[in-house]
């Protein structure tokens, strides 16, 4: 083996270093005696006093969580078939501290190919564990939010080939396949298909940020409006290692009128295009001519006014000619915004 430290000592002392920088313990067991040997760093992993606990696998077993042990039978079965050991557990110290530990190990034969001994090292690998549960919550949550969205999320290579995409079939009903390489061309509307085939040649060549609204098929046929945007991602001597692009639904956006029929207006609506005018009750009273305290009755709830209510064509034709454009899209609230 090889030896760190010089004189007598010198084996023990880099096996204890070993184990002690590396986190690791060694074991091995007598198959015919069922005497299992622990080195001190596997107690360690297993938080036991070497002079108190017996090493035996029932120990091992009784400090395993319960819902890592393994099945009745199954060591008997590696054993006895002198399979490879590697495995992941948890074990549930004294302390009463959770640890994730790997155990690796091989089985000895005799020449006749009976099993003899089984050795192995076991480490901890519970950092490891908590780094990978943490990406777990970050993908998960991710997923969460392209789901919310309701967009695609799209990877692309330097030359512009679409190599993977994520939620492209909850959003289309489409197959992933059309999506992938050059397929998501048929995919575009005719109408759009030479504008959005130039815009992305743009900026493949340039290696700038890509955007455009175009029009796409979805399962039933139909065609749904998107806008699509990418960046590439750069290596350190400025050539591009990949892009990375999002695809969502803007159909409603586009799609809804703009200006809905007249009469409609909510007291939201009235109040947060005087926020955006700087004007008072005063202001737009004089301006739409009509009385404040009726301008002050409609603003005292957010939903809509009476249809029978005379004041809110004026009141909504002043904000208009201040270039306020009122929003009235199929699904969630009304708004409004800067013309």
């Amino acid at each position: 083996m090889l030896v760190l430290f010089e004189g007598e000592s010198g084996p023990s002392d880099t096996l204890r270093f070993i184990e002690e920088k590396g986190g690791a313990g060694l074991w091995s067991w007598d198959i015919k005696t069922k005497k299992m040997d622990w080195s001190p760093g596997f107690y360690a992993l297993l938080g036991l006093d070497r002079n108190t606990a017996e090493p035996s696998y029932a120990e091992i077993y009784a400090r395993t969580h319960p819902e890592d042990r393994r099945p009745p039978g199954q060591i008997e079965y590696v054993l006895d078939q002198a399979l490879p050991i590697d495995r992941t557990f948890r074990v549930i110290r004294p302390d009463g501290r959770v640890r994730w530990i790997l155990s690796r190990g091989e089985i000895l034969v005799d020449p006749q190919g009976s099993p003899v001994r089984a050795i192995g090292i076991a480490f901890d690998v519970t950092h490891h564990h908590e780094q990978l549960k943490t990406l777990e919550i970050s993908d998960a949550r991710f997923q969460a939010l392209v789901k919310a969205l309701r967009a695609a999320i799209w990877m692309a290579q330097p030359d512009g080939h679409v190599t993977a995409s994520l939620n492209w079939t909850e959003l289309t009903g489409e197959d992933p396949a059309n999506f992938l390489g050059t397929a998501w061309i048929d995919s575009l509307h005719p109408d759009d298909r030479d504008r959005t085939l130039k815009t992305w040649a743009s900026a493949l060549a340039n290696k700038a940020p890509y955007e455009i609204e175009h029009r796409a098929r979805v399962q039933d046929g139909s065609y749904h409006w998107y806008k699509s945007r990418a960046i590439p991602l750069l290596n350190d001597d400025g050539s591009v290692r990949e892009w990375l692009g999002i695809s969502y639904d803007i159909t409603e956006s586009k799609t809804w009128p703009r200006k809905p029929a007249s009469g409609m207006l909510t007291g939201a609506q009235i109040r947060a295009a005087r926020g955006i005018l700087n004007w008072s009750v005063r202001d737009l009273a004089e301006k739409a001519e009509i009385s404040a305290s009726t301008i002050r009755r409609l603003e005292e709830t957010d939903g809509p006014a009476s249809p029978s209510e005379e004041a809110i064509q004026p009141i909504r034709e002043t904000l208009e000619k201040a270039r306020i454009e009122f929003l009235f899209p199929p699904s969630g609230k009304p708004g409004l915004r800067p013309a």
